[in-house]
């Protein structure tokens, strides 16, 4: 199972396979850590309190929808085995962690292959796919690795229709605050479902809005059931210290919605940017709302610029692609122009 950030067995000098904020860390979160290795020596709070209790208050939920850990990476098969599920859709392409996840707890998947002449996107029809044999749906919004937002009548009708079928649905809202569907807000749309559905989780990720992946930092909202079942399925102690300063921190920093503002801005420009070259280059792009783009381009690209120390993300491990299809963060201007003009020269 491969991701992007192979940076340990490649030489890398720009790292166009993982997606991360624009902007780059922000000097009050490195002041939040530095702070945080103060408390080394100490357990950190097995309940999580401080934490969740920030997150609830500015949420609108209680403390007992909240749960934290390092990243949705360790959340999403917590959630699978807390759930014990005997089969889950996935609408491919889709990110490829949940069916490690899937297979880790010996889960049937059941793959829903969206169309490519609609960009992958999901519509209506691709909703008749839950049925009343479907326990789990994942749903992934902005999808990765496509980068569009799900329209929201599509939305809306996915967790009517898991619900009508007693289906769980796990919401992977990881790239949501980096996307243009978040409008500036942290607080999402999704938020007002949990009070009206008990099968629903909501999965946020914090190291790809901060520029912080070195330290995982994720949260799971959910019912009170919910949270109670997902954190038995953790390691006592599971949020480190660092991981706990990233996610109250970057609450902090999210409450004036300047930080989400200008995080967007970056995001766009910088996206629409690298969409108008690939097309120029005749690649085959797709439309995204958020920090990484998809396009199909010839075979063999990335090691051709793996040799110019750019690394990229190849997508043939993903269900329903294959070779050609690539997936390049948005980052920095500078950046930006650079992986361009490699390509340029790599098609020469």
């Amino acid at each position: 199972m491969s991701h992007g950030g192979d940076i340990y067995r490649n030489k890398v000098n720009i790292d166009f396979s993982i997606n991360l904020n624009p902007l780059g860390i922000l000097p009050e979160m490195k002041e939040a850590l530095i702070k945080a290795l103060e408390r080394s020596e100490e357990y950190p709070d097995q309940n999580q309190r401080l934490v969740r209790e920030k997150i609830a208050d500015l949420e609108g939920l209680d403390f007992g929808n909240v749960f934290a850990g390092c990243g949705a990476s360790e959340l999403i098969p917590a959630i699978v085995r807390s759930l014990r599920p005997a089969n889950a859709l996935i609408f491919a392409p889709s990110y490829t962690g949940y069916e490690r996840a899937l297979d880790g707890a010996g889960v049937d998947i059941l793959y829903h292959n969206t169309m490519k002449e609609s960009g992958f996107d999901l519509t209506m029809e691709d909703t008749k796919s839950i049925t009343d044999k479907t326990d789990l749906v994942f749903l992934c919004d902005p999808i990765n690795p496509t980068g569009k937002n799900i329209k929201e009548d599509v939305f809306n009708e996915m967790i009517r229709k898991a619900n009508e079928a007693g289906a769980t649905v796990i919401l992977d809202e990881s790239f949501y605050l980096l996307s243009k569907g978040c409008k500036g807000s942290f607080r999402t749309k999704s938020i007002n479902l949990l009070r009206k559905y008990d099968n629903l989780y909501i999965l946020r990720s914090f190291t790809k809005l901060f520029c912080v992946p070195g330290i995982r930092a994720g949260v799971v909202l959910g019912s009170h059931e919910g949270i109670r079942e997902i954190a038995k399925q953790v390691p006592e102690w599971n949020l480190p210290v660092t991981s706990e300063a990233v996610i109250s921190t970057g609450y902090d920093i999210m409450k004036s919605g300047k930080f989400l503002k200008e995080t967007l801005e970056a995001v766009k420009c910088g996206r629409k940017y690298l969409t108008k070259e690939l097309k120029g280059f005749g690649f085959g792009v797709y439309d995204s709302d958020t920090s990484f783009v998809l396009f199909e381009g010839p075979e063999g690209l990335k090691p051709k610029l793996l040799e110019k120390g750019i690394l990229i993300r190849e997508c043939d491990d993903y269900p329903s692609l294959g070779k050609g299809y690539y997936r390049i963060a948005v980052r920095c201007k500078e950046d930006n122009e650079k992986l361009i003009e490699a390509i340029g020269e790599c098609l020469v």
